[in-house]
């Protein structure tokens, strides 16, 4: 009977602790999920960020976020990282309950990221105000309610993410292409004295090109073309140009310093107008809108060269050792016999190169022998 009673307990006992920890593991796993519910992620139709004086709204349009001020595309990146950030909050670590401790956590009026997100009816989903990162270990966050004084730690360190303000947010990429992606690509450009220059090259395969003007030639260095090819992919905009910037009076794109043409494989054509360079950028329409933008001035030097710098040097023919005399025709061409005729012209055309002529041999003149001296 003892005995009995003494298994009775254990077994109790076993079974109570089983349900214990299952218990405290459930309220572990609640309190480390996010506050918000990912749901309603997709849902999100505005996303708006106010730090004093700074203020950034972002809306969702057809599907694509955009600048609500300009309809100018969001960095697609950007926007699904910070969202991602703001629907893994959580709650779990409470640090403070106090309002007079909110400037220790980057809380206060001075640093706090006030984030608002809405649906596509305009209710609001949530209100979280973002503080700093926190200096115990640099990989959580301080944030709160906007509503309520406590405050929480929450992993990850993305205060520095979310930016306060529009131009933080556009997408600087110009182009989606590849270089592999590329056809084709001309440019036209002037020196410092004036004299114009133009070129047109062809993809023959992803590492071979040829060149179509100012003349037909295999003898593409293809590198240098290559290269063209990449800046065109990488290409992105350096700085956005603001209302009060002076410059813009002097960019002049109906009479561009460099033109660059970009022909790609399924069709589509880019182009790029630049003016002079001014204190080191270069002004052009953004090729997808009329907006004025500033390119680092580096960015177009791939494509100022000259067409005989595109040419690997051509063979040079050997001359007949049965007729050394004969005159032997060497391809030559100089820097200035390669410029385009016409300034900003995408096409121009190549003079014929020069032709230098190794003299013939001269002709032996007859020695007059003296007769020999009388014995």
């Amino acid at each position: 009977m003892k005995r009995t009673l003494i298994v009775l307990l254990a077994a109790l006992a076993l079974l109570a602790g089983i349900l214990f920890k299952k218990r405290s593991n459930e309220n572990s796993i609640s309190k480390d999920a996010p506050v918000l519910d990912s749901a309603y992620k997709a849902g999100v139709t505005v996303f708006r960020v106010v730090k004093k004086p700074d203020t950034s709204a972002l809306q969702k349009k057809d599907g694509k976020w955009v600048v609500a001020k300009d309809a100018f595309s969001v960095d697609t990146s950007k926007i699904n990282k910070v969202m991602t950030d703001i629907f893994s909050l959580q709650n779990k670590e409470l640090v403070s309950t106090s309002s007079a401790r909110l400037a220790e956590y980057g809380l206060d009026s001075n640093e706090a990221k006030h984030v608002t997100i809405q649906d596509g009816s305009g209710k609001t989903l949530a209100q979280v105000v973002i503080g700093k990162t926190s200096g115990a270990d640099y990989s959580s966050t301080y944030w709160k309610w906007e509503s309520k004084p406590e405050v929480y730690r929450s992993p990850g360190n993305f205060t520095w993410e979310i930016a306060t303000k529009d131009d933080d947010w556009k997408d600087r990429k110009l182009f989606s292409a590849t270089s592999k992606d590329v056809k084709f690509v001309e440019a036209a450009w002037k020196d410092s004295t004036g004299l114009t220059y133009n070129y047109k090259l062809e993809a023959v395969t992803d590492s071979t090109w040829k060149m179509l003007a100012p003349q037909d030639s295999n003898r593409v260095k293809n590198a240098v073309a290559t290269e063209m090819a990449t800046r065109f992919a990488e290409m992105s905009i350096d700085e956005f140009v603001t209302a009060n910037d002076t410059n813009v009076a002097k960019v002049k794109l109906d009479s561009p310093a460099v033109y660059v043409k970009i022909g790609l494989k399924n069709g589509t054509v880019h182009e790029l107008k630049a003016g002079k360079t001014i204190s080191g950028y270069a002004y052009t329409q953004h090729p997808a809108r009329k907006d004025l933008i500033k390119l680092s001035a580096w960015r177009f030097d791939s494509f100022k060269k000259k067409p005989f710098e595109l040419l690997e040097a051509p063979p040079v023919a050997k001359a007949d050792s049965a007729h050394p005399a004969e005159a032997i025709k060497i391809e030559a061409a100089s820097p200035s016999a390669h410029a385009g005729a016409a300034a900003g012209s995408p096409k121009g055309a190549l003079p014929g190169a020069a032709k230098a002529k190794v003299p013939a041999a001269p002709v032996a003149k007859p020695q007059v022998v003296a007769p020999a001296p009388k014995p």
